[in-house]
């Protein structure tokens, strides 16, 4: 009988081969399978005689009572029936001692034994020292080769077969031999590749279940369970985690097309991940106890351990390193105000983050890039592609033509690509790129599957002769901390361009609040204009009509010179306020004048000249701000409508005194003119004091225009003016500016 019955295997379906109901176990042991409720036996291997004395049908439908001692049956249902179930144990059935396998599957106990070897105290002293340096020395190492030679070397010592190597996955699961130990003139396969398909899917699956596997022998006859359907249940027992269970023929026949007549392999898992193996050939049939295995599997433990520690050592290190670099990154973004003069054109570049040779970003219809990149159109290419065909934020390849065939074409510059979408509304990414790598592999064999021999049976290769195979097309993988740093970096990214556009929006919304406040201060003054439209034009246009009709009415020599002379007086009133009108919109006009350094001294000087018509009247200065950064037009036009002011309505009953004084304050520039004279009564007139046309006292001079114009000056210039006033003490006038202003300044009060 084959491991199956009516099911045949070979290399077309070894990918789903069904290994956890083979019917068969290797001869080296037997096996028992119990129920466990009752203990009563419902299969078996045909060889128990051979290790009992008793034939199978003597134990059928019963149980293990019938052969052993009440003494031994006794201890043996104890051993069975502990929750959990201990294994391996010391088991002895009919004064034979044995090692015990037990392990429940579904309602079954599978009972396994093989010889007992006892061990004496010298043997367990030796084997202790050796394991007790290994481990001292592995302590001591940092490099993965130099790990990897000690484990081989101490199991090959140990176990004594022919050839141990050490094999490891890539992530396609094909398998590399990293280190090897052998016996003189045993054939090497250090740093050959093995493809995937020589440890199929269910092997793999079971080397994680079943880290340790022996074949002792691999031409001797396998043993029947007999019987291979169990009768309970209709269906072959699930023996995946047996220890003697026969392998597969393909794997047999695989070991006999390498020269292998024994073999023991021992599975190493790291961060919970099937990693590697440590497997023993042997060219002729050898068993090893379970005192040396288990041996050799504490030290595949221990340089499992080993492995992380030094990994996640280097990965900590390195990532630790990448995120310094990516914290650079952003404070280079922060401090240039741009993402790609932040990332590209500072000290430190996208380049320090990751092991790629190449990056680019492509943000606001701009492309960037540093080192060894594809062409701009070819880029262009990808992102389109991106935003076709990728949903996720970040995409990660080593192998880019696999997904664009025409990368192949660049495939020097970027065989790898890592993309990161900052905004696929706004084609907005960053990307890095990997070369090709310039890799020959040296495979055990021609990695291609084989074709079909006699019987169109499909066979395992028989070569296991160097072949060598190009790499193309494929970068070094994507590490671990590179995509996590790059995330962070996107991360980072996102928040910086949000927050711009955030501040981009305030400016906006800030800027839209200076355009209605000045929407605002323009309404205000069409009211104005609309006010002396309506009063100071409509109004004498309304008299030269009655005027015009009275003449009409009386039309003689006497009422035309009458009706002349009052029109001739109107409409040089209406010429003064068209006057006013252009002197107010040449003022509002002017608003964005050049600014330049104007000495307020000389100003104040200026205007005395001008206006200081009274003998009496003193004007005495204070300038602790003694020049500004201003529109001179507007600081001339201030200061002589202040002081203009100041004289016409000086008190008759004393000297006019005026004070003009500057300083500095905080972040403000203050300006203030000072009188004697005769003051104002601010409760009620203060709310009109700037309004245009109002004057609170009798002067023929006095239009109301002055003060009008002095606060849209100072306003143009982003300050305010204000005024303190009481009747016969006086006025001052205060004008405060932004500080900015000054630009020249004595010792300040």
């Amino acid at each position: 009988m084959q491991n199956y019955k009516n099911h045949k295997v070979d290399l077309s379906n070894c990918d789903s081969e069904p290994i956890h109901i083979i019917g068969r176990i290797q001869p080296h042991g037997f096996l028992i399978i119990l129920n466990s409720s009752s203990l009563i036996v419902e299969q078996l291997s045909e060889n128990v005689e051979y290790y009992l004395g008793v034939k199978p049908e003597v134990l059928f439908g019963k149980t293990l009572d019938t052969i052993c001692s009440a003494e031994e049956y006794q201890k043996l249902e104890k051993q069975l029936r502990n929750d959990p179930i201990i294994s391996p144990q010391l088991v002895t059935i009919r004064d034979k001692h044995f090692f015990g396998f037990a392990h429940l599957s579904a309602n079954k106990i599978i009972l396994e034994c093989e010889a007992y070897t006892p061990t004496d105290e010298y043997e367990r002293l030796e084997n202790y020292c050796s394991f007790s340096h290994f481990q001292s020395k592995i302590n001591t190492l940092y490099s993965l080769e130099s790990l990897s030679e000690l484990l081989v070397n101490f199991v090959q010592e140990y176990l004594n077969y022919d050839r141990v190597l050490l094999y490891v996955f890539d992530k396609e699961w094909n398998g590399e031999v990293i280190a090897e130990k052998t016996k003189p003139g045993i054939g090497s396969y250090l740093y050959q590749h093995f493809p995937s398909s020589d440890i199929p899917a269910p092997a793999r699956d079971l080397l994680t279940k079943k880290p340790i596997r022996q074949i002792p022998d691999i031409s001797a006859s396998a043993i029947d369970i007999v019987p291979y359907v169990n009768l309970a249940d209709g269906a072959p027992t699930n023996i995946i985690q047996s220890e003697l269970r026969n392998a597969s023929e393909i794997h047999l026949e695989y070991l006999a097309n390498m020269g292998v007549q024994a073999s023991l392999s021992i599975t190493l898992m790291v961060k919970g991940k099937l990693w590697g193996l440590i497997t023993c050939h042997h060219q002729s049939p050898k068993f090893v106890d379970f005192w040396k295995r288990q041996m050799c599997y504490m030290a595949s433990k221990t340089f499992s351990a080993a492995v992380l520690t030094n990994q996640e050592k280097r990965d900590l290190q390195t990532l630790a390193y990448y995120k310094q670099m990516e914290e650079v990154l952003v404070e280079q973004v922060n401090a240039t105000g741009s993402v790609s003069k932040g990332l590209f054109k500072q000290h430190f570049t996208l380049l320090d983050i990751t092991e790629s040779q190449g990056a680019a970003i492509y943000i606001e219809n701009t492309l960037t890039t540093t080192g060894n990149t594809p062409a701009a159109d070819q880029v262009m290419e990808i992102i389109e592609w991106l935003i076709a065909n990728n949903n996720a934020s970040i995409f990660y390849t080593r192998e880019l033509s696999k997904h664009i065939p025409q990368a192949d074409a660049y495939r020097q510059n970027a065989s790898g690509l890592l993309a990161l979408e900052i905004s696929r509304y706004n084609k907005s990414y960053i990307l890095f790129f990997k070369p090709e790598i310039k890799e020959t592999r040296i495979w055990a064999g021609n990695p291609e599957k084989p074709i079909a021999g006699d019987g169109m049976r499909v066979h395992p290769r028989k070569s296991f002769s160097k072949w060598v195979e190009d790499i193309r097309g494929k970068s070094v993988p994507w590490t671990m901390n590179e995509l996590e740093v790059t995330q962070l970096l996107l991360k980072d990214m996102v928040a910086i361009l949000l927050r711009n556009h955030a501040d981009k929006l305030k400016e906006l919304n800030d800027e839209l609040l200076t355009k209605s406040e000045e929407l605002k201060v323009k309404n205000n003054r069409l009211e104005d204009f609309a006010y002396i439209i309506t009063h100071n034009l409509r109004s004498p246009l309304s008299n030269i009509r009655g005027l015009y009709a009275h003449y009409q009415a009386s039309p003689n020599q006497e009422t035309g010179s009458e009706v002349m002379g009052r029109m001739n007086l109107m409409i040089n009133n209406m010429s003064d306020t068209i006057d006013d009108l252009n002197t107010i919109l040449k003022t509002a006009n002017e608003q964005q004048l050049q600014q330049e350094a104007v000495s307020v001294a000389d100003v104040i000087n200026k205007e005395k000249q001008n206006i200081l018509t009274e003998p009496q009247a003193e004007i005495t200065t204070e300038l602790f701000v003694t020049q500004l950064n201003i529109p001179k037009v507007y600081i001339e036009s201030i200061v002589h409508n202040l002081l203009s002011n100041a004289l016409k309505y000086s008190s008759p009953d004393r000297k006019p005194i005026i004070k003009v004084k500057t300083w500095l304050e905080h972040d403000k520039l203050y300006l203030t003119v000072s009188d004697n004279g005769l003051g104002m009564n601010l409760n009620k007139m203060g709310h009109k004091l700037f309004g245009l046309y109002k004057t609170f006292h009798r002067n023929k001079d006095s239009k109301g225009l002055g003060l009008y114009l002095t606060r849209m000056q100072v306003e143009a210039l982003g300050g305010k003016i204000s005024a303190e006033s009481e009747p016969d003490k006086g006025t001052t006038f205060t004008v405060e500016l932004s500080a900015s202003l000054g630009c020249s300044f004595n010792v300040g009060p």
